[in-house]
């Protein structure tokens, strides 16, 4: 059942996001040549913490990165920063809820999350969506960690000629806890850019690949 759920709170783990919703232009700020990745960031109005957006290209399905995001158990695996993600309800096969646990340097507290994807598909352009939101009404932070009070993220799939996908995985968030708007922008380069990398090893396994939804055609 649960490789059927949105797996992706994961981009929730990677704690350097906020609202995607824009002041600013796009800057572009890192290029991983050999993995085909762009990473850019912008200022949110509103907020000090950055946007980042990172963009890769590769050979894929339309439908394998959604079944790796939903995944939930590799998050770790691949996920910057990414503790621990469990799934705590399937509202519909295309949305669920998740709780996820990000990882921090000593000596600040590690973060958690509670967040709701939804994936859609347009039906004439192919292009998937997945859209991630804070969900902190579920259940109440806990002494443990410190809640990651706002987040916004989204995973776009747009399918390219000869069986190429292009992936754009924005996201900017609140991390809670007062910290400094320079610490946390230090991640909105790192954070981005080793999720593609490790993203592009997975997905292109066999099981990704393969892999079907009823609501994503090919």
């Amino acid at each position: 059942m649960i490789d059927r759920l949105i797996g992706f709170a994961l981009a929730t783990t990677a704690l350097v996001f906020t609202s995607v919703a824009a002041a600013g232009d796009w800057e572009e700020v890192a290029y991983d040549k050999d993995e085909d990745i762009r990473v850019y960031t912008r200022y949110v109005e509103g907020s000090d913490m950055k946007a980042f957006k990172g963009v890769t290209t590769l050979e894929s399905t339309v439908t394998a990165p959604v079944a790796l995001l939903q995944d939930v158990k590799r998050a770790h695996e691949w996920v910057f920063n990414c503790k621990a993600m469990d799934l705590i309800e399937e509202i519909a096969p295309n949305n669920a809820t998740y709780y996820t646990v990000t990882s921090m340097p000593w000596p600040v507290k590690n973060r958690d999350n509670i967040s709701e994807s939804l994936v859609t598909q347009d039906a004439s352009s192919g292009v998937v969506t997945v859209t991630i939101q804070a969900r902190n009404d579920i259940f109440p932070s806990n002494d443990d960690h410190v809640r990651i009070r706002e987040l916004d993220a989204t995973w776009t799939l747009e399918p390219q000629a000869e069986g190429l996908l292009k992936v754009t995985y924005e996201a900017h968030a609140d991390p809670g806890g007062g910290l400094p708007s320079w610490l946390v922008n230090s991640f909105v380069v790192e954070a981005p850019l080793n999720t593609l990398r490790d993203f592009r090893e997975l997905v292109v396994d066999e099981k990704y690949q393969s892999a079907s939804r009823e609501y994503i055609t090919h």
